[in-house]
């Protein structure tokens, strides 16, 4: 004889609707997937609003307005002399290898190839350490109209400008630098950075006297 279980005693009508019933479900457990992945880039979004906000924060500090305090007039002659060193540089560099093939070729003497080598280091070195000093010299100085933030230029490598913004209470006083009065170049250095560099008030101008002491403390 055959077992009668509790599944068989359940109508034919019954499996329909039990099967509709899961497949219902099967759409239903889809439908929540789906919205559970298209909520998942909101987490990524919360991640990245930080990151947002420093971008904007500099941005708004770069679009702030700045008033002169300093500047050195001088400044457009370094950034002449800049790119004349690296002119002079570089045409004595293609010079160089033209020279040594004539050499090769027993068409120039020894004398000239030692000449022309000679002036091509020197003019390297020369290159060189213009360019560490000429950095190193600020034309402008700024301080913005809620006096927190000071922007300082001076020149690049390659003559051209480059701004630097940094909290005014990273600055070291001239008192606490180290400096006189009656020096020709005064030094500028911030708490936070092994970077100095350098400006004259003999041959620079101070425009904003007071900003110029809420910036570097009194100066004697």
């Amino acid at each position: 004889t055959r077992c009668w279980k509790k599944e068989d005693a359940r109508p034919p009508c019954f499996f329909g609707m039990w099967e509709r019933l899961q497949s219902q479900n099967q759409r239903v457990n889809g439908v929540n997937n789906y919205l559970g992945r298209q909520r998942e880039p909101s987490v990524c979004l919360c991640h990245s609003a930080p990151a947002a906000v420093v971008r904007q924060k500099a941005l708004d500090e770069k679009t702030e307005e700045f008033k002169l305090v300093y500047r050195f007039p001088g400044i457009k002659y370094c950034r002449v002399l800049s790119r004349l060193k690296l002119l002079q540089t570089a045409t004595t560099m293609v010079m160089l290898p033209p020279i040594c093939y004539l050499y090769l070729q027993d068409q120039v003497s020894q004398n000239i190839l030692l000449y022309t080598t000679g002036i091509a280091f020197f003019a390297g070195a020369m290159l060189y350490g213009m360019s560490y000093f000429l950095r190193r010299i600020i034309g402008l100085i700024y301080l913005n109209e809620t006096g927190h933030t000071v922007k300082v230029a001076h020149l690049t490598f390659w003559g051209r400008r480059n701004d630097i913004y940094c909290p005014v209470e990273t600055v070291v006083p001239l008192d606490e630098a180290g400096d006189s009065k009656g020096e020709l170049l005064l030094q500028f250095k911030r708490y936070n950075s092994t970077d100095i560099l350098y400006f004259t008030i003999k041959f620079g101008q101070i425009v904003d006297r007071q900003k110029f002491t809420q910036i570097f403390g009194e100066f004697e």
